[in-house]
């Protein structure tokens, strides 16, 4: 979903078929893993916290960090078309990964989190600053086994 464009996003069947086709995988294996797979962080609330940061937005552009979401001409209609990509994502890994018996997701507890701008890096305005890993390994670990 995070592109140079909303026409370069992954079709939602594609990432099924790759979802699929990676827990079956590891379904084969023996011993068999246990997976847990965690939801896709909310990219819509990370620009929603950074929108008005002048460095955030010159990194993202300079860097072309995720245009599809974080253009700064982007309409509203083209984000939201992103966070329904996301969203779509989401309810794949919670689908396939309900057909497998190892397979346990966090159900949508990182999706959920309500992060802040300290929670992302300063480094690209994208990523997880260190605290910002920290607060989201406890919630997966919440959600986990």
């Amino acid at each position: 979903m995070c592109t140079s464009s909303i026409s370069g996003m992954t079709e939602v069947e594609t990432f099924r078929e790759h979802v699929n086709n990676a827990l079956q995988t590891l379904d084969q294996m023996r011993p068999r893993p246990q997976v847990f797979v965690s939801s896709i962080p909310n990219i819509y609330q990370l620009w929603s916290v950074l929108k008005d940061n002048e460095v955030a937005r010159l990194v993202w552009s300079a860097a072309q960090i995720c245009q599809s979401m974080l253009a700064s001409t982007n309409t509203p209609e083209m984000r939201q078309q992103v966070l329904d990509r996301e969203i779509a994502f989401n309810a794949v890994l919670e689908q396939t990964c309900a057909q497998y018996k190892s397979c346990r997701t966090d159900g949508g507890a990182v999706f959920g989190y309500a992060f802040n701008a300290s929670d992302v890096s300063r480094l690209d305005y994208f990523h997880p600053s260190l605290q910002g890993q920290a607060n989201l390994a406890e919630v997966t670990w919440k959600a986990a086994w």
